[in-house]
């Protein structure tokens, strides 16, 4: 078996995987172990788009890390065994001109500049938002909602989209939870700002009038549990 390590060079646990008997490699792998916490896993998954992941916490703030190091033997005996089962998460996509942004955790509208709020608009069938005032806005899936999304609203989902309005200046709501068969409309309507996909560096530029739209992606993720 295959195996591909996303860790900030956690040389220890690095090694223990190594003398399982596991092949190591960087291309093509059957399976990935994250080492870390919750930002190696989205780094993880977009270095290796839905091949399965085995999240090991080595950090304080990993929400989704269901495993310790000291987990790790036993974990690769039964990998090498194959008795696990695959937990399928859902990955939301944004498409923008010719980009296109796939996210596990949420697509982020967000003002370039933190002394300037931007005006935008959100539509989807059945929802409208016209000229929210405001620092952007957060596109979460069920699986993102314990991370941004959870810190504006104070709440999380199971199933659907989640819309997390960023530092509202005129509009009540701050979260809304719409059905994942829809797909959503933003425009921008004033100012410029960043469009970006978890906590990927890589931002596209937006400027006035821009529209981009957000819906759930045909790509998936997957964990092993066992």
């Amino acid at each position: 078996m295959k195996v591909a390590i996303v860790s900030q060079n956690n040389y220890k646990l690095i090694k223990q995987i190594k003398s399982a008997g596991l092949r190591i490699v960087k291309v093509q792998p059957d399976i990935v172990i994250s080492i870390g916490g919750d930002g190696t896993i989205l780094l993880s998954e977009r270095l290796y788009p839905s091949v399965p992941k085995l999240a090991i916490k080595t950090s304080s703030t990993c929400r989704k890390c269901q495993y310790m190091p000291g987990h790790l033997k036993v974990a690769l005996e039964l990998i090498k065994k194959g008795k696990y089962r695959i937990v399928e998460e859902k990955k939301i996509e944004a498409k923008f001109k010719n980009h296109r942004l796939i996210a596990l955790n949420e697509i982020q509208l967000h003002n370039k500049k933190p002394t300037v709020a931007i005006r935008f608009s959100v539509q989807a069938n059945g929802f409208k938002q016209d000229n929210v005032i405001g620092d952007g806005l957060i596109v979460s899936t069920p699986f993102g909602s314990t991370g941004y999304y959870m810190s504006i609203t104070g709440k999380k989902f199971k199933k659907g989209i989640g819309l997390a309005f960023n530092n509202p200046h005129n509009i009540k709501t701050k979260g809304i939870v719409l059905d994942e068969n829809k797909k959503i409309n933003i425009k921008l309507l004033r100012e410029e700002a960043w469009l970006i996909r978890d906590n990927d560096d890589n931002f596209l530029s937006l400027k006035k009038n821009d529209r981009f739209k957000v819906f759930v992606s045909k790509e998936k993720a997957h964990f092993i549990k066992f």
